[in-house]
């Protein structure tokens, strides 16, 4: 009997996730087409402006530092004569 039980509760529990992670075919909505096009886009917009945004930043602070290290060497050059 335990050995049935055994075999048993991991088929069960297959069934249940399986069933719980199932897509829910019922909508309410007239044009769910419509939407689900919005929705699957929006990770696509976030991943564009996390990575622009980073490559933004970055060209920034290496032409800041490179304006910072052009003046310094001017001022130094300019010391020397």
């Amino acid at each position: 009997m335990k050995d049935r039980k055994r075999m048993l509760m991991p088929i069960i529990g297959l069934y249940i996730f399986m069933q719980l992670s199932a897509p829910i075919i019922a909508s309410a909505e007239k044009h769910p087409a419509e939407n689900t096009a919005n929705m699957t886009m929006v990770p696509f917009y976030w991943m564009v402006g996390i990575v622009g945004g980073s490559i933004a930043i970055t060209l920034t602070y290496v032409s800041w530092r490179k304006y910072k290290g052009e003046k310094k060497k001017q001022t130094e050059d300019d010391s020397n004569n």
